[in-house]
Protein backbone atom coordinates (compact mmCIF):
# COMPACT_ATOMS: atom_id res chain seq x y z
CA UNK A 1 0.00 0.00 0.00
CA UNK A 2 1.33 3.42 -0.92
CA UNK A 3 0.28 6.13 1.51
CA UNK A 4 -1.03 9.45 0.19
CA UNK A 5 1.81 11.41 1.79
CA UNK A 6 4.39 9.14 0.14
CA UNK A 7 2.69 9.65 -3.25
CA UNK A 8 2.82 13.43 -2.83
CA UNK A 9 6.44 13.40 -1.66
CA UNK A 10 7.45 11.20 -4.61
CA UNK A 11 5.63 13.50 -7.06
CA UNK A 12 7.39 16.58 -5.68
CA UNK A 13 10.76 14.78 -5.64
CA UNK A 14 10.24 13.79 -9.30
CA UNK A 15 9.75 17.46 -10.12
CA UNK A 16 13.15 18.35 -8.59
CA UNK A 17 13.97 20.65 -11.49
CA UNK A 18 11.02 22.89 -10.59
CA UNK A 19 11.57 25.26 -7.66
CA UNK A 20 7.99 25.15 -6.46
CA UNK A 21 5.32 22.54 -7.25
CA UNK A 22 1.72 23.73 -7.20
CA UNK A 23 -0.98 21.72 -5.41
CA UNK A 24 -3.15 21.88 -8.56
CA UNK A 25 -0.34 20.15 -10.50
CA UNK A 26 -0.12 17.49 -7.77
CA UNK A 27 -3.86 16.82 -8.07
CA UNK A 28 -3.44 16.38 -11.82
CA UNK A 29 -0.26 14.25 -11.71
CA UNK A 30 -1.26 11.94 -8.83
CA UNK A 31 -4.99 11.52 -9.45
CA UNK A 32 -5.69 12.39 -5.81
CA UNK A 33 -8.43 14.81 -4.75
CA UNK A 34 -7.67 18.38 -3.72
CA UNK A 35 -8.53 17.51 -0.11
CA UNK A 36 -6.13 14.54 -0.10
CA UNK A 37 -3.35 16.70 -1.52
CA UNK A 38 -4.02 19.50 1.02
CA UNK A 39 -3.93 17.09 3.96
CA UNK A 40 -0.85 15.24 2.73
CA UNK A 41 1.05 18.50 2.16
CA UNK A 42 0.12 19.69 5.63
CA UNK A 43 1.34 16.41 7.15
CA UNK A 44 4.58 16.53 5.16
CA UNK A 45 5.21 20.13 6.29
CA UNK A 46 4.63 19.10 9.93
CA UNK A 47 7.24 16.36 9.51
CA UNK A 48 9.64 18.87 7.94
CA UNK A 49 9.68 17.10 4.54
CA UNK A 50 8.10 19.99 2.61
CA UNK A 51 8.28 23.75 2.75
CA UNK A 52 5.61 26.12 1.55
CA UNK A 53 7.16 28.50 -0.96
CA UNK A 54 4.03 30.35 -2.00
CA UNK A 55 0.24 30.14 -1.99
CA UNK A 56 -0.51 26.50 -2.86
CA UNK A 57 3.14 25.80 -3.81
CA UNK A 58 5.60 23.46 -2.11
CA UNK A 59 9.20 22.39 -2.38
CA UNK A 60 10.90 19.34 -0.91
CA UNK A 61 13.38 19.86 1.94
CA UNK A 62 16.67 18.06 2.51
CA UNK A 63 14.92 15.91 5.14
CA UNK A 64 12.30 15.05 2.52
CA UNK A 65 15.00 13.99 0.04
CA UNK A 66 16.65 11.81 2.68
CA UNK A 67 13.27 10.24 3.57
CA UNK A 68 12.70 9.45 -0.12
CA UNK A 69 16.20 8.00 -0.53
CA UNK A 70 15.72 5.79 2.56
CA UNK A 71 12.27 4.70 1.38
CA UNK A 72 10.65 5.97 4.57
CA UNK A 73 6.92 5.26 4.82
CA UNK A 74 4.92 8.23 6.08
CA UNK A 75 1.79 6.85 7.69
CA UNK A 76 -1.15 8.38 9.46
CA UNK A 77 -1.64 8.06 13.19
CA UNK A 78 0.39 8.92 16.26
CA UNK A 79 4.18 8.86 16.28
CA UNK A 80 6.13 7.08 18.98
CA UNK A 81 5.02 5.45 22.18
CA UNK A 82 1.64 6.50 23.56
CA UNK A 83 1.59 7.64 27.18
CA UNK A 84 -2.05 6.88 27.95
CA UNK A 85 -3.96 3.65 27.67
CA UNK A 86 -6.66 3.43 25.07
CA UNK A 87 -10.08 3.37 26.72
CA UNK A 88 -12.78 1.22 25.23
CA UNK A 89 -15.99 3.12 25.95
CA UNK A 90 -18.06 -0.04 26.23
CA UNK A 91 -15.70 -2.37 28.07
CA UNK A 92 -16.90 -4.82 30.71
CA UNK A 93 -15.52 -2.78 33.59
CA UNK A 94 -17.16 0.41 32.35
CA UNK A 95 -20.49 -1.45 32.17
CA UNK A 96 -19.89 -2.82 35.68
CA UNK A 97 -19.17 0.69 37.01
CA UNK A 98 -22.41 1.99 35.44
CA UNK A 99 -24.35 -0.87 37.02
CA UNK A 100 -22.74 -0.19 40.43
CA UNK A 101 -23.72 3.48 40.23
CA UNK A 102 -27.30 2.62 39.33
CA UNK A 103 -27.79 -0.16 41.90
CA UNK A 104 -25.53 1.15 44.70
CA UNK A 105 -25.98 -2.23 46.54
CA UNK A 106 -25.19 -5.41 44.63
CA UNK A 107 -23.53 -8.82 44.49
CA UNK A 108 -21.04 -10.05 41.90
CA UNK A 109 -23.53 -12.50 40.28
CA UNK A 110 -26.08 -9.67 40.10
CA UNK A 111 -23.57 -7.45 38.26
CA UNK A 112 -22.67 -10.31 35.93
CA UNK A 113 -26.32 -10.82 35.07
CA UNK A 114 -26.79 -7.09 34.38
CA UNK A 115 -23.77 -6.56 32.12
CA UNK A 116 -23.26 -9.92 30.37
CA UNK A 117 -23.59 -9.81 26.59
CA UNK A 118 -22.61 -13.42 26.00
CA UNK A 119 -19.24 -14.72 24.97
CA UNK A 120 -17.23 -13.09 27.78
CA UNK A 121 -14.55 -15.32 29.27
CA UNK A 122 -15.01 -15.98 33.00
CA UNK A 123 -17.07 -12.84 33.55
CA UNK A 124 -17.71 -13.54 37.25
CA UNK A 125 -13.99 -13.81 37.99
CA UNK A 126 -13.22 -10.61 36.06
CA UNK A 127 -15.95 -8.66 37.86
CA UNK A 128 -14.84 -10.14 41.20
CA UNK A 129 -11.26 -8.92 40.74
CA UNK A 130 -12.47 -5.42 39.85
CA UNK A 131 -14.91 -5.33 42.79
CA UNK A 132 -12.20 -6.44 45.24
CA UNK A 133 -9.80 -3.79 43.89
CA UNK A 134 -12.46 -1.09 44.35
CA UNK A 135 -13.15 -2.39 47.86
CA UNK A 136 -9.45 -2.24 48.79
CA UNK A 137 -9.25 1.31 47.36
CA UNK A 138 -12.16 2.42 49.55
CA UNK A 139 -14.91 2.67 46.93
CA UNK A 140 -16.99 -0.29 48.15
CA UNK A 141 -17.95 -1.67 51.56
CA UNK A 142 -18.80 -5.32 52.10
CA UNK A 143 -22.25 -5.59 53.68
CA UNK A 144 -22.92 -7.94 56.60
CA UNK A 145 -26.03 -9.54 55.06
CA UNK A 146 -25.41 -11.96 52.19
CA UNK A 147 -27.54 -12.65 49.15
CA UNK A 148 -29.07 -16.12 49.06
CA UNK A 149 -27.09 -18.55 46.89
CA UNK A 150 -28.59 -20.99 44.39
CA UNK A 151 -27.00 -24.14 45.84
CA UNK A 152 -28.44 -25.79 48.96
CA UNK A 153 -25.07 -25.75 50.75
CA UNK A 154 -24.23 -22.18 49.64
CA UNK A 155 -23.35 -19.57 52.26
CA UNK A 156 -24.72 -16.98 49.86
CA UNK A 157 -23.06 -14.24 47.87
CA UNK A 158 -21.34 -11.24 49.39
CA UNK A 159 -23.10 -7.95 48.82
CA UNK A 160 -21.32 -4.65 48.37
CA UNK A 161 -22.32 -1.02 48.76
CA UNK A 162 -20.88 1.83 46.68
CA UNK A 163 -20.04 4.60 49.13
CA UNK A 164 -21.90 7.75 47.96
CA UNK A 165 -18.78 9.95 48.33
CA UNK A 166 -16.89 7.59 46.01
CA UNK A 167 -19.58 7.68 43.33
CA UNK A 168 -17.44 10.32 41.66
CA UNK A 169 -18.76 10.35 38.09
CA UNK A 170 -19.49 8.52 34.88
CA UNK A 171 -15.93 7.48 34.05
CA UNK A 172 -15.04 4.11 35.53
CA UNK A 173 -12.12 3.99 37.97
CA UNK A 174 -9.15 2.17 36.42
CA UNK A 175 -7.51 -0.65 38.37
CA UNK A 176 -3.75 -0.45 37.75
CA UNK A 177 -2.63 -3.97 38.61
CA UNK A 178 1.13 -3.34 38.37
CA UNK A 179 0.97 -0.37 40.75
CA UNK A 180 -1.77 -1.93 42.94
CA UNK A 181 -3.77 1.28 42.75
CA UNK A 182 -7.11 2.52 41.44
CA UNK A 183 -6.99 5.69 39.34
CA UNK A 184 -10.18 7.74 39.22
CA UNK A 185 -10.39 9.75 35.97
CA UNK A 186 -13.32 11.76 37.39
CA UNK A 187 -11.24 13.25 40.21
CA UNK A 188 -7.79 12.55 38.68
CA UNK A 189 -6.73 10.95 41.97
CA UNK A 190 -5.00 7.63 42.51
CA UNK A 191 -5.91 5.46 45.51
CA UNK A 192 -3.76 2.63 46.91
CA UNK A 193 -5.37 -0.78 47.23
CA UNK A 194 -4.82 -1.56 50.94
Amino acid sequence: MIWTSNTILAAIADAYHIDCVREADLVHSTGLTQTQVDRACLKLRKHGFLEKCGQGCHTITEAGRIAMAEGKKITSGPNGKQSAARINKNSLRIKVWRAMRIRSKFSIPELAMLVAQGGEKDITSNIGKYVRALQKAGYLVEMSKREKGSAITSNGHKRYWLIPERNTGVQAPVWRVSANTVYDPNTELEHACL
